[in-house]
């Protein structure tokens, strides 16, 4: 029996037209756009392809102050059937002070039932391309206020202010699909480009007393292999009233857990939105810019299994490169989407370093823990001799289905070396490596997956540039001896400051700190301008990396990654607690 023919595609958002008013003030929208895509199915379909339901999603970078946004950003999709797929484009403006408003939803397919007949048939092929399509916004899955605002700006302008809102969208086959095994190879899955995001918490920033709380977002190259899937453990009986807003307690919880979300991972217009190897989409001028041929060639160059270096260059800037002891408490959605912090006492280790709020009080994710970066032991092999995830001798296969969590073992005995060197970004991503782990008691992943997970992370599209990747067992007394050891080197880096200097944040005060006192004002507007100095460097730094690179394609990284990011202090976690 032939396997059915599964494609890559690409999507890309190109703009819309009439956006509904958001903001009277200016009679303007900050608006993006949220799409959730499913396969679509015949109505013939059986066997496995039925039995794994799944939806993945994608988020534009927001539109400044327009009705008429351009976003020309691209989503690459693999794993698609021939019958094609289900788009659901809902139009959302930005709110930062409040809940982002709703100002439309457009539910589309492609192939297109009444424009994409073959020979009666209706299936993507080799070379589909379906061009520019405009589709129609329905404003009554909007809100009402949305709606009455832009009556009453057409009104006042005379018409100025359109009202027939539409999406433009294009979607081209790209070629057959990688070919997977087992339950992977039935899956749709996110497959690039490497968003990353970053947030500037004013308010976290305050309570933590840190200069800046960054929370960061990587999409990693799926799928994400189908093992790694854990629930939360419902070893309480609030905590299952808790996922399931179940009872008042129940309620109260899940609504202040998606609120803490919320805050730590808001997007305001400090916000960070780029693509790893892409100019930065919140450059001045940059938004609305058609991808180069280049980019769009970033399939094929993935195929051929060569490390993409920038991914790694990227996620060790976002680290800090491990310097001065850092720590950060992960996880990893089932559509491939990285979320971490810095964690440790001074980030509140009763509220910000939680898996539950990391992952917005999801049912279920792939993998959480905790993870640090540091350089690569120098008694060890060079790290380019290191062998790839697929070519482990103990059987690792390249879905990401097991690989050797230590590469010898002398790395039993290796002690932690955290001597930061005076510029990180000068060296290769080879000298450093990630140690992660399943410190987690929300969903605690099972330990035996710890193979699968070095070997997801270590595929060439994602971080198989570093110079190994180590995943361990949260409760090892070696990881434990190490985190020890981190923690010594980020008090002295902080200025030898104890717990009992720290202020510990409870989830009340986290709660309730934005409308404390005049002081709590006070200290918030100063964090919102440590927030945008951090945002403004992160934007000036990207932009001496491009000139860089135009100037001298042959310079060296540490030019174009120039390390003056601000992170926040962190202190060492107990790792044996577990979560709430």
């Amino acid at each position: 029996m032939s396997t059915p023919a599964r494609y890559t595609c690409e999507i890309v958002f190109h703009r819309a037209v009439n956006v509904p008013l958001a903001d009277l003030n200016d009679f303007s929208s900050d608006p993006y756009i949220l799409a959730s895509l499913a396969p679509a199915r015949h109505k013939n379909v059986s066997g496995p392809e039925s039995e794994l339901p799944q939806t993945i999603t994608y988020r534009t970078p927001t539109s400044r102050k327009t009705l008429n946004p351009t976003w020309n950003t691209r989503w690459i999709v693999s794993g698609v059937p021939a019958s094609g797929f289900v788009l659901n484009l809902s139009l959302i403006d930005e709110d930062p002070g409040n809940r982002d408003d709703k100002l439309g939803k457009a539910t589309v397919r492609f192939p297109d039932p009444n424009f994409d007949r073959d020979d009666g048939k209706q299936e993507f092929k080799e070379g589909w391309d379906s061009g520019e399509r405009e589709f129609k916004v329905h404003k009554r899955h909007g809100s009402v206020r949305t709606r009455l605002g832009t009556y009453v700006a057409k009104v006042v302008t005379r018409g100025r202010v359109g009202h027939r809102t539409r999406v433009i969208v294009s979607v081209r086959v790209l070629g057959p699909a990688p070919n997977l095994e087992g339950e992977d190879g039935g899956r749709i899955y996110t497959l690039g480009p490497h968003i990353f995001v970053r947030h500037f918490c004013p308010l976290a920033t305050y309570i933590t007393g840190a200069r800046s709380f960054i929370a960061n977002r990587i999409h990693l190259s799926g799928p994400v292999p189908a093992s790694l899937h854990h629930r939360y453990v419902g070893f309480a009986p609030f905590i299952k009233a808790m996922f399931k807003a179940k009872g008042i307690k129940g309620i109260l919880l899940n609504r202040t857990l998606h609120k803490q979300h919320r805050t730590i991972y808001r997007w305001d217009a400090n916000t960070i939105w780029g693509v790893i190897g892409e100019e930065d989409k919140t450059e001045p001028g940059s938004e609305g810019k058609e991808p180069s041929k280049e980019v769009k060639q970033e399939v094929g160059s993935k195929e051929e299994g060569k490390p993409d270096e920038a991914v790694a260059r990227k996620f060790l800037d976002m680290t800090s490169y491990g310097k001065e002891g850092r720590i950060f408490t992960y996880v990893i959605l089932l559509d491939g989407e990285w979320r971490f912090t810095e964690t440790g006492e001074e980030f509140a280790i009763q509220m910000l370093s939680k898996h539950t709020m990391h992952a917005d009080v999801a049912l279920e994710i792939a993998y959480s823990g905790e993870f640090f970066v540091r350089r690569v032991h120098a008694s060890k092999p060079s790290p380019e001799k290191q062998p790839a995830a697929e070519e482990h001798a103990d059987g690792a296969h390249p879905n990401g289905d097991s690989a050797p969590v230590q590469n010898s073992k002398a790395d039993e005995e290796e002690p932690d070396v955290d001597v930061d060197h005076f510029d990180p970004a000068s060296l290769p991503p080879s000298a450093y490596e990630l140690v992660i782990d399943n410190a987690s008691g929300t969903y605690r992943p099972s330990k035996d997956l710890l193979p699968t997970l070095a070997a997801y992370l270590s595929r060439p599209e994602n971080l198989g540039a570093l110079g190994r990747v180590r995943a361990i067992d949260g409760f090892d007394e070696k990881l434990v001896k190490w985190k020890e050891q981190r923690t010594e080197v980020r008090k002295r880096a902080v200025g030898g400051k104890g717990k009992e200097t720290k202020g510990m944040v409870r989830q009340a005060s986290f709660s309730s700190s934005s409308s404390s006192s005049s002081s709590s004002s006070e200290g918030d507007r100063e964090a919102a301008e440590g927030a945008s100095q951090d945002a403004e460097a992160e934007r000036q730094k990207g932009a001496r990396g491009q000139a860089e690179k135009a100037e001298k394609e042959d310079a060296k990284r540490a030019k174009e990654n120039d390390d003056d990011d601000q992170a926040a202090q962190e202190e060492k976690r107990d790792v044996k607690d577990g979560e709430a």
